[in-house]
């Protein structure tokens, strides 16, 4: 990879003593994983012992109050990938690798499998598993009961473990875990990204896409091993517009397209669309079924609605299949990502922040006695907001990027209008739908 950004919209934060320790040292990041490991244990121990109400256990509010959203939400949406250096998922993999066979993980960035004329690679593995992962926090029950807390994380730390005894080059963190693919997606729309100025030359572990220096782009997992290995190197803060990525990406993945829709399919379109069909056949089938049935058949509408847009749009504009579907596919995370952030961060910090921080601190056994949330009032007219503008404003986002994929895809503008219309007007529509789901009391846009 090459430096994208120019001097005037970057900021070497490495000129500060403090700051270059701090990225430069791996005594600091083996502390903080220390920290963040044993956080973690120490949340589903608690989740275990702790009461069964899950707003009053310790465990479920540390991961689905506060780790899920808002932390890694807002860290994913601001600062792209710079959650896995504190992950301790990561720390836990970084560890156990170095007594595994250290074999290659099985890639097809060379041969690459085709399905319906899509070339795909390992990477669609974490769209499986982001959909399992997210299958079990809603529908097996995990985030509103405490007691399945450890068996969901255990299970999640042990495939981390059973990979990195086999595998190298944290292949775990890269290809398996839940969050990385969601993560390579979100980190094309933050604002902001941490990297260093040019290739260290370190071996990294991303190196099938020819990276091997700092950046919380993509695919580094912040290993750190660039910035402690060459610490004169500067690192820089960088600023860009959110999305531009999505337009410019060296190495466009279908797989990243994908996850930008699963997400879509399994967070709003789920939220409405997935309420409406649980509610249609609750009492006739059992729940765990239903509920199942609803959530896979949410992020299959929105795969199906996305690819008959896009054939349409490439039969209008001749734009071939393939690029079509990759760069326009990744226009469509907006819708998702700005509903998660209106619903599990703004909405539930609305509701319920004071309430999980005194949770969180009185289980680190400090006493505190905040209000539980802001008033009704407050409430009701944030989800106003929500529904009337904040969604319309993802709808203008993610059009802004399909508009600007429309153009880099065609010669011309006439071209680009076919291309982009059928996008838009899903896009339109399906909000809308949402919209009046969320009115008519279809879905509540409270996680």
């Amino acid at each position: 990879m090459t430096a994208d950004q120019s001097p005037d919209r970057s900021i070497s934060i490495t000129n500060n003593r403090i700051v270059r320790f701090l990225f430069t040292s791996k005594r600091v990041q083996h502390a903080v994983n220390l920290v963040t490991v044993a956080v973690f244990f120490y949340a589903i121990y608690r989740a275990a012992v702790g009461p069964t109400d899950p707003s009053r256990n310790f465990g479920s509010v540390a991961f689905f109050g506060f780790w899920w959203a808002p932390i890694m939400i807002l860290s994913l949406l601001f600062f792209g990938r710079i959650w896995c250096y504190f992950c301790p998922l990561g720390a836990i993999v970084r560890f156990t690798q170095r007594f595994g066979l250290r074999r290659h993980f099985p890639m097809y960035t060379q041969s690459k499998r085709t399905v319906f004329g899509l070339q795909l690679s390992i990477l669609s593995l974490t769209a499986v598993t982001f959909i399992l992962a997210r299958w079990g926090m809603a529908d097996l029950g995990v985030s509103y009961s405490p007691g399945r807390v450890p068996y969901y994380w255990l299970a999640i730390v042990g495939v981390a473990v059973a990979v990195s005894l086999v595998y190298q080059r944290q292949a775990f963190c890269r290809y398996v875990c839940p969050a990385t693919g969601v993560m390579s997606v979100t980190a094309k729309f933050s604002p902001l990204e941490v990297a260093q100025n040019r290739e260290t030359g370190v071996t990294c572990a991303t190196l099938e896409y020819k990276s091997d220096y700092l950046s919380t782009d993509r695919r580094c997992t912040a290993c750190m091993k660039c910035t402690s290995q060459q610490p004169d190197e500067d690192v820089e803060l960088r600023f860009r517009w959110p999305g531009a990525k999505a337009v410019t990406e060296r190495i466009p993945l279908v797989d990243e397209a994908i996850i930008a829709l699963v997400i879509w399919g399994s967070i709003p379109i789920n939220f409405v669309l997935g309420s409406a069909i649980l509610t249609a056949l609750s009492g006739r089938f059992p729940s765990l079924l239903v509920s199942t049935t609803a959530y896979l058949a949410s992020v299959i509408a929105a795969l199906v609605a996305f690819a008959a847009a896009n054939k349409l749009a490439s039969a209008w504009s001749g734009v071939d299949w393939e690029p079509s579907f990759t760069k326009f596919g990744l226009s469509y995370a907006p819708l998702g990502l700005m509903w998660a952030l209106g619903d599990f961060v703004i909405a539930g910090l609305l509701e319920n922040g004071g309430h999980t921080v005194n949770v969180l601190a009185q289980g680190l056994g400090i006493p505190l006695s905040l209000p539980a949330g802001a008033s009704p009032s407050v409430v009701s007219a944030w989800v106003s907001v929500f529904v009337t503008g904040w969604l319309w404003l993802a709808v203008l986002w993610s059009g802004a990027i399909a508009w600007q994929v429309a153009t880099v895809l065609t010669d011309s503008k006439r071209r680009a209008l076919k291309a982009f219309a059928p996008h838009f007007a899903l896009m339109t529509t399906s909000t809308f739908g949402l919209v009046v789901g969320v009115v008519t009391g279809v879905s509540y846009p409270i996680a």
